[in-house]
């Protein structure tokens, strides 16, 4: 089954996961620290989620314009090939 909701790759997850950890061990020193709730947790997940997907979505998108720019060049080539032949 495929979601719409868009997750981390491993990698981030541990990264966010290491984050909160360090939260937790800070919480318990300084008096000043909030602890982070499961909910808070999961929305660290989700927001480090949308990140990777934006920079995924833009990789995508300029996968698709360096195609089209070697495309257009290579038309450009063949025409000048089919210029200098006449």
């Amino acid at each position: 089954m495929t979601s719409n909701t868009p997750v981390e790759p491993l990698a981030v997850a541990q990264e966010v996961e290491r984050y909160v950890d360090g939260e937790f061990r800070d919480a318990e020193k300084y008096s000043n620290r909030e602890l982070l709730d499961e909910s808070g947790v999961y929305e660290l997940h989700s927001l480090a989620a949308r990140i990777y997907q934006a920079g995924f979505n833009d990789g995508r998108a300029v996968e698709g314009w360096r195609r089209n720019e070697q495309r257009q060049r290579t038309r450009v080539a063949e025409r000048q090939a089919g210029d200098d032949a006449a």
